[in-house]
């Protein structure tokens, strides 16, 4: 036997039992090719080969693991510039410097109307849309953790930010902007980008599409060229609408229809089109040229008046507690908004420089507080401007800062032409983009994930729509904890049972063929 158990084909095969023990254990830690040893015929013992041991594998995978903790740990205190200065040398590369000016010129084009109809939706002057979207551009595209992320005004955020104006007055606006940027700026800088990640998807779902609703019902007046009473909620202005639908301006809604029907019929014609642009421009022609009787926007600052620096009043000690909700909210829903925005344009086309939540936010909070600066509004990252950058086939952050200088220059060149686009052609472009939040995508993700999540979503959404912005959103993740909490109840007790039943199958008999094939 000892003959036997010396011979080395049987050496040779208690080995590789050994091993295969000992792979099982430490699998993870090294690669099969670290294991594999080499016997000689001649001699039983094994011989070492050159890949590092199983204690070296294990050592450098420590220390790789330590590395990159350190690596992450710690304050953001240079705003990530380190990591942005490749980002920034790409924006001058030779061979993608035409396609990225083309991209933001054609995005330019849109964020133009965009920005004055949002704006407009705000309660705020046309031009502060337009200062915000021209100076927060800039701002964000070099500072943003997306390469490719567009940042100006968000209809999603607008009636966040009407509520704020109706509530403290408009001088406390670049106030409430300057508090958000910092906000943003300081849970950038401690990494706390993924803190946002803890709001609820289906609450999210629920308030875009609260906001969609509450932008189509707010639009209808300025649609029809009616005039309403300020400080109506959503029911409210249907039922006002419909008590003066003789008094409409056949004119306006008829530019509404048009704006509208445009916006949905050039993206099939060709997706690359600023289909705002076209719609704006032509029902403002339309209106000059048969001389039809629309209210307009109005007179707007030329040249560079409406870029002037002011520093931000601080707003009476007993209304603190008050705005500091505001400024919470405000925040919370823009720093969502941004993170779920440049997550789904990551998935969409990702680029060499990964989605980084925390400098995200460095970003945002640089752009909002750039915007306070200049007495402007919250801004986000927006996805429809940002979606259209990706088809282009953007490549750096130039569009970004392109798009920027369209807007300004298109303030302080053409004010006159931009005062007289009518309120109705810029309330068809706002329906065209609250239709479109009806059915948020993350709706399909939340209710893909528990259909059960249909409760948070319907609980915001209708407690926005007849109570209010803040109570629905407050009711939504309220209903979202409890159903989470009900939810761990019945798996504690159902996991309960399903171990009780695994171990009364474990002392059954093991099925018959037969039993299985039924099963």
């Amino acid at each position: 036997r000892r003959s036997e158990l010396s011979s080395p084909i049987v050496s040779t095969k208690c080995a590789f039992v050994m091993l295969s023990h000992l792979s099982h254990r430490g699998c993870r830690a090294a690669t099969w090719q670290a294991r594999i040893v080499r016997f000689s015929p001649a001699v039983s013992k094994p011989v070492a080969s050159k890949p590092d041991s199983l204690a070296q594998s294990r050592r450098r995978s420590t220390t790789s693991t330590s590395s990159q903790e350190q690596k992450n740990a710690g304050f953001i205190l240079d705003l990530g510039t380190k990591e942005l200065i490749p980002e920034w040398k790409k924006m001058i590369a030779p061979s993608t410097f035409v396609t990225d000016v083309t991209a933001g010129v054609t995005v330019g084009c849109v964020a133009v109307p965009l920005s004055l109809a949002i704006a407009v939706a705000s309660g705020v002057p046309p031009e502060v849309g337009l200062v915000s979207a021209a100076v927060a551009g800039v701002a964000g595209g070099l500072m943003g953790g997306t390469t490719l992320a567009i940042t100006g005004p968000a209809a999603a955020i607008s009636l966040l930010v009407c509520e704020a104006v109706q509530t403290h007055g408009l001088g406390t606006l670049p106030f409430i902007t300057l508090a958000c940027g910092g906000l943003q700026l300081a849970m950038g800088v401690v990494r706390g980008g993924g803190i946002t990640k803890y709001v609820p998807e289906s609450v999210i779902a629920g308030f875009t599409t609260g906001i969609g609703v509450m932008i189509l019902a707010g639009q209808l007046p300025k649609a029809l060229d009616l005039t309403l009473p300020a400080g109506l909620n959503t029911v409210e202005v249907v039922q006002a609408v419909g008590a003066n639908i003789f008094k409409i301006n056949p004119a306006a809604f008829a530019l509404t229809i048009g704006v509208i029907g445009t916006m949905h019929v050039i993206p099939k014609i060709h997706p690359k089109i600023p289909s705002a642009l076209v719609a704006v421009g032509g029902a403002t022609a339309t209106t000059k040229l048969l001389g039809l009787s629309a209210t307009s926007i109005g007179a707007l600052p030329s040249g560079l008046s409406a870029f002037t620096l002011s520093m931000p009043t601080l707003p009476p000690v007993e209304s603190l507690p008050a705005l500091g909700g505001t400024i919470l909210l405000i925040y919370a829903m823009t720093s969502a908004e941004t993170l779920l925005s440049c997550t789904a344009l990551d998935r969409l086309r990702p680029t060499s420089y990964k989605h980084n939540p925390d400098q995200e936010l460095i970003g945002q909070g640089v752009a909002n507080m750039t915007a306070a600066a200049f007495a402007g509004m919250p801004v986000t990252a927006v996805i429809a401007r940002s979606s259209l950058n990706i088809k282009l086939k953007a490549h750096s952050r130039l569009p970004s800062l392109v798009q920027s200088a369209f807007v300004f220059g298109s303030l302080a060149l053409y004010s006159d032409v931009i005062s007289a686009v009518p309120l109705s052609a810029l309330a068809g472009v706002l329906i065209s983009s609250g239709a479109g939040m009806l059915q948020p995508a993350e709706l399909k993700t939340s209710l893909a994930e528990d259909k059960y999540n249909l409760g948070p979503y319907l609980v915001t959404t209708c407690g926005m729509l007849t109570m209010g912005m803040a109570e629905g959103i407050v009711l939504g993740c309220a209903s979202s904890a409890a159903k989470h909490l009900v939810q761990q109840r019945l798996l504690a007790g159902g996991g309960d049972w399903v171990v009780q039943a695994a171990e009364s199958r474990l002392k059954d008999p093991p099925p018959s063929p037969d039993t299985r094939k039924e099963a």
